[in-house]
């Protein structure tokens, strides 16, 4: 079975079963009809002579020399040898003039002296046919056999004939299970070699090379199974590019506030006496122990998302947003920020409760912490509203605001727009890559728009399909 270890020996395999198998049985019918046709006209007009030949016997039996007479009439016309024997089987006629007064005892003579007709083939240097038929001499009341008709004539011709026939469409078969045989390894390699490119290249993704295609035009279902695997592989390589850097801002940003303690402790140790100072000193580790702390309960909740999913219901929409609003008041209170709410005719939504109100926590968290300071008055105005096929919430603030190169980045691990700003406000910049992953896990829609010193909006797109619309 070793030589049949690839799938395009395989698919050559089959693909050569699959036309030979209909060649030999196209071959073995055809010639079995040919042979058939053939030879069932000859039985036909032979048996008819020999009961013609049997009812002519049958007048002229008593009178030996009319008997002869008319059987040699028909000599001609049977192109064979004809005989004509008593009820015991004894030759009265032999058109050959060779058997007459014999005694013959074959399967055909037996059949027809019990009164049927019986006819075989023999071969010796030549097919033969012979056919036997009874003489009867029938009356009101019985039947009687007389004796037999035997005809024998040669069906060399017919034989040359199906021979040929044979001969001939053996040969177009043969002729068309080569070029079939060669089709079969050109569509072997064909359909095999999208194949034999998926399994090389995935040995190289195997081994590293995460982010390899391969390049197979087609449109059937290998080229869609190429088009998914290329998918995945560009998967893979995204998210093996993202655990490496992941690893790298996790180890940055656990590395940046242990350095800034490790500094401020030497300095204590090594120098300062001035107990503001020490306060001062110990001020500033306390908020980067703060920092670390939520740098850490950031990652927890991140991962605990990606281990334990969603777990859905449905939950007032309203009750969510103000939850979030008054775990926030203190600070909007603090940095003099006005919380609006304005939802038109909010639903309840299937999804997870605390996910879902983390994520508006962040959001409006976010809103609040990257204000503009040297605007008069900072504002967060929650809206919601209807559309046509989803209901929409937006957070609007009218803060420092994005550049737009920056946009499409915001969601990613790590990222902060303003490395001095997201120091002072505390950020790690991974509160909204928990967002975007929360709002993915129930198949929502986030969208952000912003301008430079005039705030940002970040629309959540809920789908009807999590709405539960009162009636």
């Amino acid at each position: 079975m070793a030589m049949f270890s690839s799938i395009k020996q395989k698919l050559t395999a089959i693909y050569i079963v699959l036309i030979l198998l209909p060649l030999f049985v196209i071959n073995f019918f055809s010639t079995e009809n040919m042979k058939e046709t053939v030879l069932r006209e000859i039985e036909v007009n032979t048996l008819k002579t020999a009961n013609i030949l049997s009812n002519i016997s049958r007048n002229n039996f008593q009178d030996p020399l009319a008997l002869k007479d008319s059987i040699q009439q028909y000599t001609g016309m049977v192109g064979g040898r004809i005989l004509v024997l008593n009820h015991q089987g004894a030759v009265l006629v032999d058109s050959f003039h060779l058997l007459e007064d014999t005694v013959i005892d074959n399967e055909e003579i037996r059949q027809a002296l019990n009164m049927q007709e019986k006819f075989s083939y023999y071969q010796t240097d030549k097919y033969v046919l012979q056919a036997a038929v009874p003489i009867l001499q029938v009356s009101d009341t019985s039947r009687k056999v007389l004796g037999a008709v035997l005809i024998s004539i040669s069906v060399d011709d017919a034989f040359n004939t199906i021979y040929e026939f044979r001969s001939r469409l053996m040969a177009l078969s043969v002729a068309a299970a080569i070029i079939g045989v060669f089709a079969a390894i050109l569509a072997s390699e064909k359909m095999a070699k999208p194949i034999v490119a998926l399994s090389e290249t995935t040995k190289r993704i195997a081994k590293g090379h995460l982010g390899e295609v391969v390049e197979i035009d087609s449109k059937d279902e290998i080229g869609k199974l190429a088009e998914n695997f290329n998918q995945m592989s560009k998967e893979l390589h995204r998210i093996d590019e993202g655990r490496t850097q992941f690893i790298g801002d996790v180890s940055h940003e656990l590395k940046t506030p242990l350095a800034s303690m490790k500094a401020l402790i030497d300095s204590l140790l090594y120098g300062e006496d001035d107990i503001e100072v020490y306060r001062e000193y110990l001020r500033d580790m306390d908020g980067e122990i703060d920092r670390l702390a939520g740098l850490v309960s950031s990652l927890l909740s991140l991962t605990k998302i990606e281990e334990q999913g969603i777990t859905t219901n449905f939950f007032s929409l309203r009750s969510m947003v103000e939850e979030a609003v008054k775990i926030l008041h203190p600070l909007a209170e603090k940095d003099g920020v006005e919380v609006v709410l304005d939802l038109k005719n909010p639903p309840e939504v299937r999804c997870d409760r605390e996910r879902v109100k983390e994520v508006f926590i962040n959001l409006i968290d976010n809103a609040m912490k990257y204000r503009d300071t040297e605007k008069l008055q900072s504002k967060v105005t929650i809206t919601g509203r209807w559309e046509s096929q989803h209901y929409e919430v937006a957070i609007e603030d009218n803060g420092i605001g994005i550049e737009e190169k920056e946009i499409q980045s915001i969601f990613d691990k790590f990222y902060r727009t303003d490395l001095s700003r997201s120091r002072d406000t505390g950020g790690a910049g991974i509160g909204l890559s928990i967002v975007s992953r929360i709002v993915q896990l129930h198949q929502w829609k986030i969208h952000a728009e912003s301008k430079l010193k005039e705030g940002t909006k970040i629309t959540l797109f809920i789908p009807k399909n999590s709405l539960k619309v009162s009636s």
